[in-house]
């Protein structure tokens, strides 16, 4: 029996990762704050899950989700986050260390900890990282640094892991129509950001980030590993 984890499986991207992985594992663990949501998406799964209502950032939900894994391990979609879009200045320290630790020490210590299960080879690790993690956006340097960090960890340890059977690679979104997104004048002001930097004249949908996530898991080549893979509809080809 193998096992794969959605972390961030609530909504939005992790979502419909769960989806399009349907089927591919013995068992899903499905993890993230939110039990509700979580459940909703379990419902509309046709494999066997196992709902894990979980902060990465506490030793007691990293614990539960790494509790829940049937090994071996096949692949894991660390596809969790929060978004954080103030000038650094305005920020408040718990802001600050909240997005540090959800965004990056909390799946830093949770990859830390299933590194140490029983994988079966060829095994996968694929990393939700941002176009923000690139970009230098005003409004966005703590989460910028947040995903920059998260990504550069996914590429240290695709080299580290390479003689092991588990790649690691991102899939790093561009404006993507989720409730990530917020609402009001952040939600707005993404809008003409789009219009101004976005030659696909849209955002993206979360099954096409989806979509790129199923393809490096489970049918990319061997060879590709350590790779960021952009979904942003040609923004980040603009410079």
């Amino acid at each position: 029996m193998s096992s794969g984890v959605v972390v961030g499986a609530a909504g939005g991207i992790g979502a419909a990762v769960a989806r399009k992985l349907d089927g591919t594992a013995d068992l899903i663990v499905l993890a993230g704050r939110r039990s509700g949501p979580l459940q909703d998406v379990a419902a509309n799964l046709r494999s066997p899950t196992v709902v894990v209502s979980a902060d990465v950032t506490t030793s007691a939900g990293r614990e539960g989700i790494v509790k829940a894994v049937e090994q071996p391990l096949r692949w894991l979609v660390l596809a969790s986050g929060v978004p954080l879009r103030k000038p650094l200045v305005d920020l408040s320290e718990e802001e600050i260390r909240g997005a540090f630790e959800t965004n990056l020490v909390g799946p830093t210590l949770l990859l830390w900890q299933l590194l140490s299960l029983r994988w079966v080879s060829p095994a996968t690790v694929t990393v939700i990282g941002s176009i923000s993690a690139s970009r230098s956006l005003p409004n966005r340097s703590v989460y910028s640094a947040t995903k920059a960090g998260l990504e550069h960890l996914a590429r240290s340890l695709a080299a580290e892991l390479a003689g092991s059977g588990i790649r690691v690679n991102i899939v790093a979104p561009g404006v993507i129509h989720t409730p990530f997104l917020g609402e009001g004048a952040a939600a707005a002001g993404l809008v003409d950001w789009i219009g101004a930097r976005v030659p696909a004249r849209r955002a993206g949908d979360a099954d096409e980030v989806a979509d790129v996530v199923r393809y490096v898991t489970l049918d990319a080549p061997e060879y590709l590993n350590g790779a960021r893979i952009v979904v942003d509809g040609a923004a980040e080809a603009l410079g």
